[in-house]
């Protein structure tokens, strides 16, 4: 049986008092609950930070849109690796890090109507901000690690199982740009691979996939 956690408040708009759900158990890691308001805040602070145009697109998530369930899938695993790397000492995070993360978060999201109606506490900004630093980083250092030189005969190999893409260009005019490719999805699997044992090692399930 699925765990399915509700969090609900009473509110009296009216002489009848209602029950209102404002946050649902998305996720669990080793049955901690993950919310989706966890995943909400995270997903701002990710908008704030990281994204382009960052005010256009501060929007609270449908709990049934491929964004939510996406911005799920990727709070529990910058969890997960924010965890990895404090177990092992790896990827530090200072505070100047925090502090100038969080104003630039801040000068972002502070006006906006879906940040000032999830009450964002600062011990919840603190965290959330430090978990996606660490992660970012750990992430980096793992890719670092991760990237093998690609050989010109594997670079030959796929120019010429894919010679329809190339046109009549010849090879070594390709060769270099190949090499880079292939480097680069190397990693992504890598990083995939890296990521699925990560979430079975510390018992993640996403209970939006699940359902």
């Amino acid at each position: 049986m699925k765990l399915w956690v509700l969090i609900c408040v009473l509110t009296a708009a009216t002489p009848a008092v209602r029950a209102q759900v404002v946050s649902t158990g998305v996720g669990l890691i080793r049955n901690q609950a993950v919310t989706s308001r966890e995943v909400q805040i995270q997903n701002l602070l990710e908008i704030a930070l990281y994204q382009s145009q960052p005010k256009d697109k501060l929007k609270p998530l449908g709990l049934d849109s491929k964004a939510f369930s996406k911005a799920v899938a990727d709070t529990l695993l910058e969890a997960v690796l924010a965890m990895e790397a404090q177990n092992f000492n790896l990827a530090e995070v200072t505070p100047e890090d925090c502090k100038g993360a969080e104003a630039k978060a801040l000068r972002v999201l502070k006006d906006a109507a879906v940040w000032k109606n999830l009450q964002v506490s600062q011990r919840e900004i603190d965290a959330g901000v430090k978990r996606k630093i660490q992660a970012k980083k750990f992430t980096q250092l793992r890719a670092q690690s991760s990237l093998l030189p690609v050989t010109d005969g594997e670079a030959q190999k796929y120019f010429n199982e894919n010679r329809g893409k190339f046109g009549n260009l010849p090879f070594e005019n390709l060769k270099e740009n190949i090499k880079s490719y292939l480097g680069r999805t190397h990693v992504d699997q890598r990083l995939k691979d890296w990521y699925d044992v990560l979430l079975n090692k510390y018992q993640v399930k996403n209970l939006i996939a699940e359902m």
